[in-house]
């Protein structure tokens, strides 16, 4: 198990949707959300915006355990196939943790802070209205398997975390 994060954290830091999978009453979910990746934490965090009436929400009570996974676009060469299956622990931030979550989460999506703070149209009011309602969750993972065929062909690095 190699400990050198470095791909890892360049992939995270560059790519923006990160899939939930969950499972609730009515069965296997997933959802995408915007997430930004803290590689300062060791090994990093995702953290992330959702109201707590979403389906992947819900179906989490806190702490639990999700399926999780983030792809770059396939651009129709098999190298450029890179992506992360994960196991992580989903969990609401405290009012501290908020702030830091907002400040690199609209550093990174700016065009999300201005739906909150300055809508232009009816349709932006709405979306930043239930944005406004929303709050930051964080994803820690316990398990990652990244897979990045520019470095071989089907060529993973696992990591376990406590």
């Amino acid at each position: 198990m190699s400990k050198d994060f470095t791909k890892l954290h360049q992939f995270l830091r560059q790519e923006s949707v990160l899939t939930l999978s969950t499972h609730d009453n009515e069965g296997d979910w997933s959802a995408p959300v915007l997430y930004v990746a803290d590689t300062v934490q060791d090994p990093f965090t995702l953290y992330f915006l959702s109201s707590t009436n979403s389906r992947h929400v819900k179906a989490l009570a806190e702490g639990d355990r999700a399926a999780a996974s983030i792809y770059s676009d396939y651009t129709g060469q098999w190298q450029s196939i890179c992506g992360a299956q994960m196991q992580v622990r989903i969990s609401v931030l405290n009012k501290a943790e908020t702030e830091k979550a907002q400040q690199v989460y609209f550093d990174r999506f700016p065009e999300i802070k201005a739906l909150i703070n300055d809508p232009k149209t009816k349709q932006e009011q709405l979306i930043g209205a239930a944005f406004s309602k929303s709050f930051f969750y964080r994803a820690d993972p316990s398990f990652v398997r990244f897979i990045n065929n520019s470095d071989s062909f089907a060529g993973r690095t696992e990591w376990h975390f406590a």
